[in-house]
């Protein structure tokens, strides 16, 4: 198959119509070779015991036992991170970004926190327990109460996305239910953008040893026993009198493994990583779901169609961008599973009709990118990533936490603190 040329008014002709959707497959082979083992995430299975994620998969017309490698939430949570590297080199920043600062607070070491890092985007609980300007960023029950911005938030729908697209177009390609603040009722907007990476061809009987052999402690450090003291240092408990003194204490004495000194047995871990054929990216940026998106603007009712077509092509080319971003970075998921892509990656146009393949580089995804933009601006969607725009500083909305969020962070953090003492 032939590669097609492509550039932004190609795209711009899929979003409004051509093709349903853009898509990638990406074959990876680990790093160390085909040999080498790779490691996918582990969960919880029957008796709380770590399993992997395995299932059989239809490759080629054939069952094949497969095992999830990287998740679409994994996947999805490392291109927002790509994305925010982006926003964050930029001289102009690209896109809007909604940030909550938590500098000169109580919980100062948390510092910025943005919509890319917030599990459910800009619908996450933690934007609603922000202020804008000295009220509140969000009031879902009371709306007149909450921002103007906050408010764009709260009247969200697929019919009607104009004001979150320029306050949080990343929640739009990467999905979001607006569930926390009026439950069932909350705007659901689906994926845009969903990339996942699968193991084919895995083996079932990885094992992985594990040990410690203590280089100064090397005997009798079990029968020692510790105990945990209130500024978390430790000291030992080792003679008569020591022991009568600490025998009011509730906190039993730890052995020295427990704080982390002795030998530990040898022993076999069974989720000891997977040997698989090849893994493979695949990645799917739904044209259809996103022409399910409508921008109205009061000002542009005779060119409503053309609106909306710009203001998803604007969405597509932010997702390519965000994928092309991924392959740049690589495809480091964790330790011990470390995957190269076994050739230049590739990304088709599909239709029922036909399908046309093309290569794209973060470079010429983000000149696309640029010039979606452009064009959207020109005919009034709202964009604020130049200058100052009301409380939009440079492309950033920056809220404060409001004292409850505060409280509610400290609280959590010197509760794990007590916790960590008494396990």
């Amino acid at each position: 198959m032939a590669k097609a040329t492509f550039d932004y008014e190609k795209l711009k002709r899929a979003v409004a119509g051509e093709y349903h959707a853009i898509r990638a497959f990406v074959d990876l082979k680990p790093a160390g070779g085909e040999m080498d083992k790779i490691f996918p995430p582990t969960y919880q299975g029957p008796d709380k015991n770590p399993i992997y994620a395995t299932e059989t998969r239809i490759v080629n017309g054939e069952e094949v036992h497969c095992v999830l490698i990287d998740s679409v939430q994994s996947q999805a949570n490392r291109m927002e991170m790509a994305l925010l590297e982006w926003h964050r080199k930029s001289k102009e920043p690209p896109f809007p970004l909604v940030q909550i600062d938590f500098r000169g607070t109580d919980v100062d070491w948390v510092g910025e926190f943005t919509v890319l890092e917030a599990p459910h985007r800009i619908a996450d609980a933690y934007f609603l327990a922000c202020e804008l300007d000295g009220k509140p960023f969000r009031s879902p029950r009371k709306p007149e109460k909450g921002s103007d911005i906050g408010r764009n938030v709260e009247e969200a729908r697929p019919d009607n996305a104009t004001g979150l697209f320029g306050i949080s177009p990343t929640s739009l390609i990467f999905g979001m239910w607006d569930s926390h603040s009026k439950g069932v009722l909350g705007a659901k907007f689906q994926r845009i953008m969903a990339s996942e990476v699968i193991g084919i061809g895995v083996t079932k009987d990885g094992k992985r040893a594990e040990s410690r052999i203590d280089p100064l402690i090397k005997v009798a450090g079990e029968s020692l026993k510790a105990k945990i003291n209130e500024d978390g240092t430790w000291s030992l408990v080792d003679s008569p009198e020591k022991k009568k003194a600490d025998s009011s204490e509730k906190k039993e004495p730890k052995k020295l493994s427990g704080i982390g000194l002795g030998n530990i047995t040898p022993t076999l871990n069974p989720t000891g990583g997977v040997v698989v054929k090849y893994a493979r990216q695949i990645a799917v940026i739904s044209l259809t779901a996103l022409r399910r998106l409508r921008f109205p603007l009061e000002s542009k009712e005779g060119e409503r169609e053309e609106v909306n077509t710009l203001a998803r092509t604007v969405l597509a080319s932010l997702s390519l961008c965000a994928l092309t971003l991924l392959w740049e970075e690589g495809f480091s998921l964790r330790s011990r599973c470390e995957l190269v892509p076994v050739e230049e990656p590739l990304l088709e146009l599909v239709s029922p009709q036909r399908r046309e393949e093309f290569s794209l580089d973060f470079d010429a995804a983000e000149d696309i990118f640029r010039k979606a933009v452009d064009e959207a601006k020109k005919v009034g969607l709202p964009w604020p990533t130049v200058g100052d725009i009301g409380p939009w500083k440079n492309g950033i909305l920056t809220l404060k936490p409001n004292k409850d969020l505060v409280n509610a962070i400290k609280e959590s953090q010197a509760k794990a603190l007590e916790i960590s003492a008494e396990s």
